[in-house]
């Protein structure tokens, strides 16, 4: 697939709002292909061209998405398999992490917040040191000991939160693929669905994942 710069100029719902950021994605040959099975061999099927667009702060944890689209004419499935695409509009998403200017995945805040854990947890191990010496459960120092302790275990958990959302927000690199340019990251799977109108309502049935692979030209 070629995530082109070109405007596109046909709605879908699962791009949101108007046209605005809304591009060509172009299929190499306009081609899909369907491996084979024990009972029958590969297929190839046509596919038009879609679209795509990056969806901005609707990821986890307030991170982006890059949705897109593409649409057979015929559905695709082998006999007795469990591959089931329907004919129409396939939609996919995975999380997009734009590396420009140290944004979006430079790892910083989620540094930082490990190194404060790792000191906090050197304090915690030290101060329980000393407490263990005292022998005299009512031993005024003792109870002040006790004391930073748990309050040291209250910052660890405040921080450990705040690595979490760092972890989703600035991921590891290794769990990304990356462009030509090394400028954006994305998750290495993403998901895979399709629309179904339930009355005036639309909904979204998974179909499963995607995985993600890098290809330079």
């Amino acid at each position: 697939m070629d995530f082109t710069s070109s405007q596109l100029y046909d709605r879908d719902d699962f791009l949101r709002g108007s046209y605005a950021g809304c591009k060509v994605l172009h299929v190499v040959d306009n081609v899909a292909s369907l491996g084979p099975t024990v009972t029958e061999g590969a297929k190839s099927y046509s596919v038009k061209d879609g679209g795509w667009r990056i969806i901005q702060g609707e990821g986890p944890m307030g991170t982006d998405l890059l949705r897109f689209y593409v649409e057979f004419d015929e559905r695709i499935a082998h006999s007795g398999g469990d591959v089931d695409i329907p004919k129409g509009r396939v939609y996919c998403s995975c999380g997009y992490f734009p590396f420009v200017d140290g944004g979006g995945g430079s790892g910083a805040a989620r540094e930082a917040f490990t190194k404060e854990l790792n000191l906090i947890e050197e304090r915690i191990a030290e101060l329980r040191t000393k407490r263990a010496e005292i022998t005299n459960p009512f031993n005024f120092d003792g109870i002040k000991l006790s004391r930073e302790i748990f309050r040291l275990n209250q910052q660890e958990e405040m921080i450990n939160g705040k690595l979490m959302v760092a972890s989703v927000r600035e991921p590891d690199r290794r769990l990304l693929r990356f462009s030509k340019d090394g400028d954006v990251g994305l998750t290495k799977e993403g998901g895979v669905c399709i629309q179904v109108n339930k009355g005036p309502a639309i909904e979204y049935h998974i179909l499963g994942r995607f995985g993600i692979a890098s290809v330079d030209n």
